[in-house]
């Protein structure tokens, strides 16, 4: 069985125009945006685990790396502003 998210994430895959309003789309915005701090809050965890792991001289999981680098970005201490 899929997740609500593997569900509205297939719909705006099959149709995937962007001029076109959908409401896979807009459920799928919605459902992400009232998951943030949920998100932002596993992110951390996540990244803190990776910090713990490397302090501890072990190798983290490829995929936990990868996963929480894809997300720095929208997550991760922003630069100063100039």
């Amino acid at each position: 069985m899929n997740s609500l998210y593997d569900e509205l994430a297939d719909k705006v895959k099959r149709d995937s125009r962007v001029t076109k309003p959908g409401m896979a789309r807009v459920d799928l915005g919605l459902l992400l945006f009232n998951a943030g701090d949920d998100i932002r809050e596993l992110w951390a965890a996540a990244d803190a685990e990776l910090a713990a792991i490397r302090q501890e001289g072990r190798q983290p999981s490829p995929r936990l790396e990868a996963a929480v680098e894809k997300l720095r970005l929208i997550f991760g201490v922003r630069p100063p502003r100039a």
